[in-house]
């Protein structure tokens, strides 16, 4: 399911992504394969290092 949002972004990062983009994809599909991207390496981030989110929850509950 997909949800509208709006999302506040720097004009010049905005104008990557239309470069990007092209003329055939929009913008919405551009960001969204880029946050996919941007997720799977995260994930796989953690995934390599199970440690480093321990260590990001105790600090989170710290903080708290």
């Amino acid at each position: 399911m997909r949800i509208r949002t709006n999302l506040i972004i720097e004009e010049s990062l905005l104008t990557k992504i239309d470069w990007i983009a092209g003329d055939k994809n929009k913008r919405a599909a551009t960001i969204e394969t880029a946050l996919r991207e941007f997720i799977e390496r995260e994930e796989a981030k953690q995934a390599d290092n199970p440690q480093s989110e321990a260590v990001s929850e105790k600090a989170a509950s710290e903080v708290k």
